[in-house]
Formats: structure tokens, sequence, C-alpha cells
């Protein structure tokens, strides 16, 4: 005979299965809350342009292990003269790339370690592409060039230096 009656087996057994619901919902991403919004504005854009350090793009694009139609990138690359290399990229691949990128930069299992990701490379991608998207207001008019990102370290220098300094 079992020292639990029936209502007290099934209290224990609820609150378990509450244990184990917050358990599970602690270990989805953190995705910022305009992430949706963003994924939006990305999708209607004919074209973006990022133009960046070819280890950035490479370590923050890297498909590796990666599959499925909302993951999936093509893109024209091209070296520019000043070191970088410049990223077009439809709409629909800015999206696929911005889902990448959150999974990289707000959460998500590595499965070699087991951990949450927070990469910092794609942490910082992810915030410079999110605030040129935060900036779209309205559809970009046709004869109007495609929203661009340049996420580099030049700025740094580039503050430092001028008239006077």
């Amino acid at each position: 005979m079992s020292s639990f009656s029936a209502p007290r087996r099934a209290h224990l057994l609820g609150a378990l299965a509450l244990l184990a619901a917050v358990f599970v919902s602690g270990c989805s991403t953190d995705s910022p809350p305009q992430h949706s919004e963003r994924l939006q504005k990305a999708a209607g854009l004919k074209t973006f342009h990022i133009e960046t350090t070819k280890d950035l793009w490479e370590k923050t694009s890297d498909q590796t292990g990666r599959d499925g139609p909302d993951l999936e990138l093509k893109t024209t690359v091209k070296d520019l003269d000043n070191g970088l290399i410049h990223v077009e990229l439809t709409g629909v691949h800015l999206a696929n790339y911005l889902r990448i990128l959150d999974y990289m930069a707000h959460g998500g299992t590595d499965s070699g370690n087991l951990g949450r990701h927070r990469s910092a490379e794609s942490i910082r991608m992810y915030d410079e592409i999110a605030g040129v998207l935060d900036g779209v207001t309205k559809r970009p008019d046709p004869k109007d060039p495609p929203p661009r990102v340049v996420v580099d370290d030049a700025f740094i220098d580039a503050k430092h230096t001028g008239p006077g300094k």
C-alpha cells in the first residue's frame, strides 16, 4: 500500500509537470521583442548591402550543420579596395541571416557543449543590422539605394582622427 493518497499523488505529479514546463521554457532563446518585426521588414526589402571583414562574415554566416529553407543564404560577395567585402542579400535571405544571427547571438543550444550561444560576433552583426532595419519606416522607393550597413572597426579610428586631433 502506498503512503500517498490519490489526490496527493495528483498534486505531486501536477507540481512536477509545472517544474518541467518552467525548466523547458527557461531553455528557450531570448530573442529581442522587435525580432519578428525586423524579420518582416527584412523580407520586404528588394536588397540589402553589408560591408564587413571577410572573417566576420564567414564567422556569422557559416552554414555548417544548418539546414532548412529558413536558414538558406544566397549572396553575392565581392572584395572591396578598402579590405572589406561587399555582401548583397535579397530581403528573404536577409531575414534568414537574421534568424541565424538571432540564434547565435541570443540563445540556443550548442550541440558541442550543450551551452547557450552568445557569440560576440553575431551579437555585433545582429545589432548593426537591427539598427538599420529599425530606421526603416516605410518601404524604400525603387530608385533609392538599398539599405546598407558597414560593420568594421574603422569607425573607432575615425572618431579619434580629424582636424585638431
